[in-house]
């Protein structure tokens, strides 16, 4: 460890070991470590023609990461000589391996993210000075909406000159303002989103407020190479063979969280429906390593052996992106892959656990997360399960078990139904996603 970052940590830990039992406030860190920082050369005026080293967290799921390609690829074209690093994480490293618009990756190692961030305080510190502060970032972007975000923390203790994401301090209903007094840390607080739209437009609000620029072009991209569509092709060619078989749609029964999952039978019934009005069409089964995808997958598969394949479980999340790529339509729950088809422009029909009763907010989940540019439906349960289920900022609620819970009141009759809206959305070229309430 340098001098520099062995002199920054001691002040961080100082700090902490002085304020431990009062608590974080923001504004006081803010004011005790500045001076430091400048004196060690970390606020140094740089402007937006200079070159710059940027960081851009993306430390959450795979699709979370494809909502933000828009982004990459527009802060890339912004500032076409900076030096640009992504904060990664396990879940989309895979994709974010293939980005053309980054330098460098860093893939997030923090093992321990639940605890209250100020009992992680000296871990986090450590972890920014040793794999963050050394960089000297110019500019850091992050686009999670989520209230106490550590990379808002992270950030500021890997010492960024420039640092922008949405504010901490948040509206608390009637009226009120909940003030988490994080925002000192945050060179430019952007206020939180007010319109019901994709996350990718949030993502790009960023360097809209931040800049004031236009965006120049808002689709979203997948990231692979030659051999991930090689082994997708490959992988696709015994349903391709199968007789009865010219119209292929991707299918994505099971989720990472189980309370996501409508019970199988509503899909067994809309794909019967599908057959019955489509008899060229076949099914590619998804899903990923775990045994709950592929019980799912494989109990599809049997019931409609002569015109399906399931790959649950067989293929890397890049290769399965490729499959649905080759497909004409997605169906199936709230997940990476479903995102990916929006991104390669396949219609889609999708289900969340989220009770249609309880209104929309920007920060909902069906909201955050329709599909994004293209003809889509999206099929929600009509009503809570219990009284428990009021949460309008989130995705559902499971049962007592993590099992589903207000999902299973999604039909078979209203996904059959979502799917003819569908197909008359995909005729008029109808663009965007329709929330059936």
């Amino acid at each position: 460890m340098t001098d520099e970052q062995k002199a920054i940590l001691n002040a961080f830990i100082d700090y902490h070991n002085k304020h431990m039992d009062k608590g974080f406030d923001g504004a006081d860190f803010a004011k005790h470590m500045e001076p430091i920082f400048a004196e060690m050369g970390f606020r140094k005026q740089v402007t937006p023609k200079d070159q710059q080293k940027i960081l851009v967290f993306r430390d959450d799921a795979a699709g979370d990461f494809v909502l933000n390609s828009a982004f990459m690829r527009e802060l890339r074209r912004i500032y076409p000589t900076a030096k640009i690093t992504l904060f990664s994480s396990y879940r989309n490293i895979e994709l974010a391996r293939c980005c053309p618009y980054v330098d460098n990756i860093i893939e997030n190692t923090i093992k321990e993210r639940t605890l209250p961030f100020w009992i992680m305080f000296r871990d986090l510190a450590e972890y920014a000075v040793k794999e963050l502060l050394p960089y000297h970032f110019d500019l850091s972007f992050s686009g999670r909406l989520g209230i106490k975000s550590l990379d808002v923390i992270l950030a500021y203790l890997a010492g960024v000159n420039c640092r922008v994401t949405y504010t901490q301090d948040r509206p608390a209903g009637e009226g009120k303002m909940g003030i988490l007094g994080w925002d000192p840390l945050i060179s430019v607080p952007v206020p939180m989103p007010s319109k019901l739209v994709n996350d990718a437009e949030n993502d790009l609000s960023l360097l809209e407020h931040l800049l004031h620029l236009p965006i120049a072009d808002r689709h979203l991209e997948v990231w692979t190479v030659d051999a991930d569509r090689e082994a997708a092709a490959k992988a696709m060619e015994p349903l391709r063979k199968k007789k009865n078989v010219k119209r292929i749609y991707s299918v994505m029964t099971s989720a990472s969280e189980e309370f996501r999952e409508p019970p199988l039978d509503r899909f067994i019934d809309l794909l019967n429906e599908i057959v019955k009005n489509e008899n060229d069409v076949g099914f590619v089964f998804l899903g990923g390593p775990g045994e709950r995808d592929k019980k799912r997958a494989k109990t599809l598969a049997s019931k409609f052996r002569d015109r399906s394949i399931s790959l649950a479980g067989k293929l890397k999340f890049r290769v399965s992106a490729e499959v649905v790529g080759m497909t004409e339509k997605y169906i199936g729950v709230d997940t990476a892959l479903m995102h990916v088809a929006t991104a390669k422009k396949i219609p889609v029909l999708g289900t969340f656990p989220f009770p249609a009763s309880l209104g929309m907010h920007p920060m909902s989940c069906p909201v955050r997360f329709q599909p994004y540019d293209v003809p889509a439906v999206i099929v929600l349960p009509p009503a809570p399960k219990t009284e428990k289920c009021t949460l309008v900022t989130g995705t559902g609620c499971a049962n007592k078990e993590g099992g589903p819970c207000c999902i299973t009141g999604i039909t078979s009759e209203k996904l059959i139904l979502g799917y003819n809206i569908l197909n008359e959305r995909i005729k008029t070229n109808n663009i965007g996603a329709l929330i059936m309430k």
